[in-house]
């Protein structure tokens, strides 16, 4: 694993330690989960304890997938390092930026900024390949912890991810490359505990309106 990632990986164990050690995300949940949409639907048994798992392991992913889309794209021969600068970069800044209380809720904007610049990039290319590169479904989650950092965060992180997205702009694929690509991406289909749905596996549901409510027919 490259500097960049290990300086990533480093990041997360700090905030997930820091966690364990005074639960003070956890904590703080419920003040928060009150003002989450009603259609995100929580166990209702230590609902603060599911999400924080949840979190923890939305988390310590992301080094693991970067690399995989890393290798995917140079495999692809596409240029990869604005993606990995960048989000290195952003958690890099964090020590400083806040020393002494470093866990998973000053860890989380750089979180999602990181899955959200995966999953463009991976619907960038899904119909250039016929396939989604990284075998996730990250929306639920997403949706979830763009709730948790509310709407105005989240959209200034969207906006910077459509910023990059736009400088990664894969040139057309050559025959050889695409086979290069979709050959290397089999090799995560015979691994698919890497790719975890962690709301579904953490009971997190998105639940639209009641179909039971009472139709007014009167007009």
């Amino acid at each position: 694993m490259s500097d960049h990632y290990e300086l990533i990986q480093q990041c997360i164990e700090r905030a997930v330690t820091a966690e364990r050690a005074r639960s003070r995300f956890r904590h703080s949940l419920h003040k928060t989960l009150p003002n989450l949409h009603r259609s995100i639907h929580l166990p209702e048994r230590d609902a603060p304890l599911h999400l924080t798992c949840f979190v923890i392991r939305y988390i310590q992913v992301i080094p693991v997938w970067l690399k995989r889309l890393e290798e995917l794209c140079d495999a692809g021969g596409m240029d990869f390092h604005p993606v990995q600068e960048l989000i290195a970069h952003s958690f890099s800044e964090i020590p400083e930026r806040q020393p002494e209380q470093h866990g998973l809720g000053s860890i989380l904007d750089e979180a999602y900024l990181a899955h959200r610049i995966m999953e463009e990039i991976n619907d960038v290319l899904q119909p250039v390949c016929g396939t989604p590169l990284l075998p996730m479904d990250p929306m639920l989650a997403n949706l979830v912890v763009r709730e948790l950092l509310g709407e105005s965060l989240a959209c200034q992180l969207d906006g910077l991810a459509d910023i990059l997205l736009q400088r990664f702009e894969p040139a057309e694929l050559d025959p050889e490359h695409l086979i290069s690509m979709i050959l290397y991406k089999q090799r995560f289909d015979d691994v698919p505990g890497q790719w975890p749905d962690f709301a579904k596996h953490m009971q997190i549901e998105l639940r639209g309106p009641s179909l039971n409510r009472q139709v007014d027919l009167s007009h």
